[in-house]
């Protein structure tokens, strides 16, 4: 089976204000600064570096190369005399045609084999036979999607409970696909994969529930939200930032400083173009990928933004080569922005170019010298060893890699990673998900130990789960520490996650690790909070972010979901922190129960109305598994907020690490108080770095923030709610900021 097939490949892989500069005053490194004329060179060259890769012969080793696959197996198909060879070609070539997106091929092969059996000139056994069934089934399943979601998209597509508008319209795929799930459960009843599937495709032609056959229904209270908020409205066809690619990653954030939050979107595919998309500030986007010079500039399974260089204009990086073991030996990109409304890659010259497989990296000022570093988590499986890398700020645009020095030396399948400060001490530790072993916690030392690292997991309790994928530092419960949330991704359940999801819809015991929330004991140590907080789901997440969306102060958190297994179809998950106690799942109520295989996820004001919006890139790895990315526009659930940029001076410009403290009390007398530190966020998909805080029914609020890297702490009393604010380092006053709203 397909999904077998891949998983076997991957266990395989798993066990192998003012500019900072030399005027200044700041210590500058001996390096060679970066030449401006140069860049536009350096991005042609890596244009034409990344043009190359597609040129390799080596497409068995991808995941997104179906269609070459598809074609070399229809050779060996027609040179075989051998039957059962013949069938097992036939069966391999049907998966990879259905992974291309080709799904009348892949019908015609699924089919001719069963023929084949029925007709007695072959016999199959049971298990086969039902194999073959079943990816004929979901070929079926996926023609319609395609025929429907796709061609005849709209706002309401692919979002569970389906409303009548994303009915099929063309209804030839889900009755197919209904009619042999129908068979298939009649031999098997408790095969709650095919139950799930079957529900799925009656949903599709309107049928659900009260058409369905009462064997095989699944009860309509399953997908009932435990709390309810406003719904989410997908805006992304209007706006015109409804990407059609495969998986991928986003930023949302104000490039251009225009007080808009634009997006960056990229896609898995080696061919696969980066959007870059301006907020108008009218409801609309406008693409400038071409006119920001970033054309050519292709793949990326994800991107994280920062002012690396301090010049008050935000860069980004591309991440490249996840999955792929040898095969992914790709350039990252760092790509500079100008200030003038385009981009230069400038990999080569900041000193961070290496070829290494990778979807992780994260920001974080290491040695509180006020120049963002970046780690670099790598993939190290069966094919070849790839230690992870820590790039140290030398003040000029330039880079030093340096991992083994600051006392890192990580050779493991990363999957996240991400900075925080567990213990309060002023200096940022580093956080790592491993796919194929214990997490890691390097805690940083400070300068006493030159911010050498320690890795302390065992210690703190946060090694698990064993297999594990994006995760994020957060202080979910307004405690004043940073605690951890790592997400699970089971890889042993690729073919067979649509079945173990329906068993947690039905409360059923599930045989599979489960994502932890560890929460922050003060002590250098953790408590696995993941069944207290309720938590405790099967999420399979991909990518995911966390954001107050009903602006209540505590922060809650949507999970992209999905195996690339055509078979894994189910919801994306949106929880509500309900005030630090415990999770609530909101996933029907908001309207963002996507079925489309979820990625990267930013938050952030895109209408400057006060509440986060989302952007969600939608896709799987496959070629064939493409879909329009989503931006749900957050209706506003009628809390206060506050939304305040901070600029740092001594601190890196981004202000990035710096600590948020806000303090009031709210109308019945009793205090509150929230905690934030600006970041991106998760370590899958980018939130604006502008904080956009949530305040309940907080009137006056008291503002401290604690400038990252150093003693500085500005305190603002009597601060007005509901309202922009930016904040400069060294300033005792706000600035109110006037950005324009407006509605989608």
């Amino acid at each position: 089976m397909r999904g077998a097939i891949a998983l076997i490949w991957l266990l395989l892989l798993l066990t192998a204000c003012q500019d900072k500069s030399a005027e200044s005053g700041q210590a500058v490194s001996d390096a060679a600064p970066v030449s401006s004329q140069s860049t536009n060179n350096e991005t042609q060259e890596m244009v034409d570096l990344l043009a190359s890769l597609t040129d390799s012969n080596n497409f068995q080793e991808q995941w997104h190369q179906n269609r070459r696959k598809a074609e070399y197996l229809e050779k060996l198909i027609s040179q075989s005399n051998n039957i059962a060879q013949k069938i097992q070609l036939q069966f391999q070539a049907g998966v990879e045609w259905l992974n291309a997106g080709e799904f009348d091929k892949s019908i015609a092969l699924f089919k001719s084999v069963i023929d084949l059996h029925e007709s007695k000139k072959v016999s199959l056994n049971a298990q086969s036979l039902n194999g073959f069934k079943e990816l004929l089934a979901v070929s079926y399943l996926r023609k319609g999607e395609i025929e429907n979601c796709v061609h005849h998209h709209n706002q309401q597509s692919c979002i569970l409970p389906l409303d009548k508008s994303a009915v099929h319209k063309k209804r030839k795929g889900s009755e197919a696909a209904l009619k042999i799930y129908e068979e298939l459960l009649i031999q098997d009843p408790a095969n709650l994969q095919n139950k799930w599937l079957y529900n799925l495709a009656q949903m599709t032609l309107g049928n659900y529930p009260d058409k369905v056959k009462p064997q095989f229904k699944l009860a309509e209270s399953i997908f009932d939200s435990d709390y309810q908020l406003m719904p989410f409205e997908d805006v992304a066809m209007s706006a015109k930032v409804a990407t059609n690619d495969i998986s991928g990653g986003c930023i949302v954030d104000d490039f251009n400083k225009d007080g808009l939050l634009d997006i960056m979107a990229s896609s898995y595919g080696l061919e696969d173009q980066i959007h870059y998309y301006e907020n108008l500030g009218n409801g609309q986007f406008k693409d400038k990928t071409a006119s920001a010079g970033l054309n050519g500039i292709v793949s990326g399974l994800n991107l994280c933004q920062a002012d690396y260089n301090n010049d008050g204009h935000l860069d980004f990086i591309v991440l490249r080569g996840a999955w792929f073991g040898k095969a992914g030996e790709h350039p990252n990109s760092l790509i500079k922005n100008n200030g003038d409304g385009t981009f230069s890659d400038v990999t080569k010259s900041s000193g961070i170019f290496s070829l290494k497989p990778t979807q992780t990296a994260a920001w974080g000022d290491v040695n509180n010298d006020g120049w963002l570093d970046l780690f670099v988590g790598n993939e190290t499986g069966n094919s070849g060893s790839y230690q992870s890398e820590l790039f140290i700020n030398q003040k000029n645009g330039t880079f030093v890699e340096s991992a083994e020095q600051y006392g890192i030396r990580l050779n493991a399948f990363v999957k996240g990673s991400s900075w925080g400060d567990i213990n309060n001490d002023g200096y940022l530790d580093l956080y790592i998900s491993n796919l194929s072993g214990n997490n890691l916690l390097y805690q940083n030392l400070g300068p006493e130990n030159e911010y050498r690292f320690k890795e302390i997991a065992q210690s703190a309790g946060v090694q698990k789960p064993s297999m594990s994928f994006p995760c994020w530092f957060w202080d979910y419960n307004n405690d004043g520490y940073d605690d951890i949330y790592v997400n699970s991704f089971d890889v042993r359940d690729f073919t067979v996650a649509s079945g173990k999801v329906a068993a947690d819809y039905l409360n059923r015991d599930v045989q599979t690790e489960y994502s932890c929330l560890y929460q922050n004991n003060g002590d250098n140590t953790f408590s696995n909070v993941t069944q207290k907080t309720k938590v405790d789901k099967v999420l399979y997440t991909m990518g995911c972010n966390f954001a107050d969306i009903d602006n209540d102060g505590y922060q809650d958190f949507y999970a992209s979901t999905g195996t690339p297994d055509f078979r894994a179809v189910f919801p994306n998950r949106m929880f509500r922190n309900n005030q630090g106690q415990y999770f609530q799942d909101v996933t029907t109520s908001t309207r963002t129960g996507h079925i489309q295989k979820g990625h990267g996820v930013g938050f952030g004001d895109l209408d400057n109305d006060g509440d986060e919006d989302m952007y969600v890139v939608l896709g799987g790895s496959y070629a064939g598994d493409n879909f329009m990315n989503a931006l749900f526009k957050n209706p506003g659930q009628g809390n206060n907020w506050i939304s305040l940029t901070l600029t740092g001076d001594d601190c890196n410009k981004s202000a990035i690490g710096s600590r948020i403290k806000i303090e009031g009390i709210l109308p019945n007398g009793k205090p509150m108080v929230i905690h934030r530190t600006v970041n991106s966020g998760a370590s899958f998909g980018a939130s604006s770095l502008r904080q956009e805080i949530g305040l309940g029914q907080l009137e006056k609020i008291n503002i401290e923030v604690k400038w990252h890297g150093g003693s500085e702490v500005t305190v603002l009393k009597n601060v007005a709610v509901n309202k922009h604010y930016g904040l400069l380092e060294g300033d005792t006053v706000l600035s109110e900021a006037r950005f324009r709203g407006f509605e989608f």
